[in-house]
């Protein structure tokens, strides 16, 4: 899309809005840059050329919304940063398509293999790809089934679909009350079997995946697929963590867990930026955590790699002289450390 003149970047106010928007400015400055969000006030608002307050990604209007803006905007492409809009957007593909009006998402049968945590795990181990152990449930007495059936200490427990760490925690039978008080912040992961049972006893809850305790080394893989085709597959080290969010690692050459994302991405037929999450298990192998199926918000980090992916997903000439996956100037060993910075209106 080399004549682009204009770009909506939905979420404004997530926590990679801001960096996603720079990114972009950084490479094409002259390019009118909307933002939007549920929210009145974000970062998004204050970045970006314009602004637009919208429905949530899920509300049955989202979709509608975005094409009414986008046609008396003259807004020719959306880049949309939340997973709970990507389905409804993708439904809505073709009639964007119809208005001239370009959105990066995949198509809505690979969206749901892959926003669905249980259905992923499945589907990839179908097709012969390894995956942590686990179980779904989808009540009470399938849980204490599915956990009696896993025989796992410590484990993970988190809705098939869900986003932003809501519902994961670390399940110990041996955790410690006292310290988990006194000694961790309230946002730790950590609950003990007695308490969980407590919660999901009295109340329904969503499906839920139980799987494996992965405790080695942890990978954010920044992927990018262009009309089917490979691009890049980048391991970033995640080396220290905020309420799940990535802020400090290595964009890290690590041959293993690139060759098992390839595997990935060929299963589920993905387009777009893509970002999958890898965990070493305690058998020193690679295995996938969870997949989001658009742009993550600490892409950028690959930037300072040499490898700007918010630009490159709609610069696709600039990638025509690659003959493999990574055949680019790519950085390897760049460090990364994630800071934030005040904006003032």
């Amino acid at each position: 899309m080399e004549n682009l003149n204009s770009i909506l970047i939905t979420g404004g106010g997530a926590p990679g809005a801001p960096g996603i928007i720079k990114a972009i400015q950084d490479e094409a400055p002259k390019l009118k840059i909307y933002s939007c969000d549920v929210l009145e006030h974000t970062a998004g608002k204050i970045l970006a050329n314009d602004y637009f307050t919208v429905p949530r990604g899920d509300d049955p209007k989202y979709a509608a919304t975005l094409l009414k803006i986008c046609i008396e905007k003259n807004i020719e492409l959306i880049l949309p940063i939340t997973t709970k809009e990507l389905i409804p957007l993708s439904k809505a593909k073709a009639l964007f398509a119809q208005n001239g009006i370009t959105v990066l998402v995949s198509e809505q049968k690979h969206l749901t293999i892959s926003n669905n945590k249980g259905m992923l795990y499945k589907h990839l181990l179908e097709n012969k790809i390894p995956v942590p152990a686990f179980r779904i449930a989808k009540h009470y007495t399938e849980f204490c089934e599915a956990e009696k059936s896993l025989n796992l200490s410590p484990y993970i427990v988190k809705p098939c679909v869900g986003n932003g760490s809501r519902g994961f925690r670390i399940i110990d039978n041996e955790a410690d009350e006292h310290d988990l008080l006194f000694n961790h912040k309230p946002s730790s992961t950590y609950l003990s079997s007695k308490n969980l049972h407590s919660t999901l006893a009295s109340k329904p809850f969503p499906e839920l995946l139980l799987s494996e305790y992965l405790p080695g080394t942890e990978y954010t893989v920044d992927c990018l697929i262009l009309d089917g085709n490979i691009k890049f597959i980048l391991p970033r080290r995640r080396d220290k963590m905020n309420n799940g969010i990535s802020v400090a690692g290595v964009i890290e050459y690590n041959k293993e867990i690139i060759e098992y994302c390839e595997a990935i991405l060929q299963c589920l037929h993905l387009d777009g930026p893509i970002g999958i999450q890898v965990k070493y298990s305690k058998n020193n192998s690679p295995l996938i955590v969870e997949i989001n199926p658009r742009i993550q918000g600490t892409t950028v980090a690959c930037k300072g790699a040499g490898v700007n992916i918010p630009y490159l997903t709609f610069m696709k000439s600039e990638l025509d002289n690659m003959s493999n996956y990574n055949d680019y100037p790519i950085i390897w060993g760049t460090k990364f450390i994630r800071h934030y910075s005040e904006l003032y209106y």
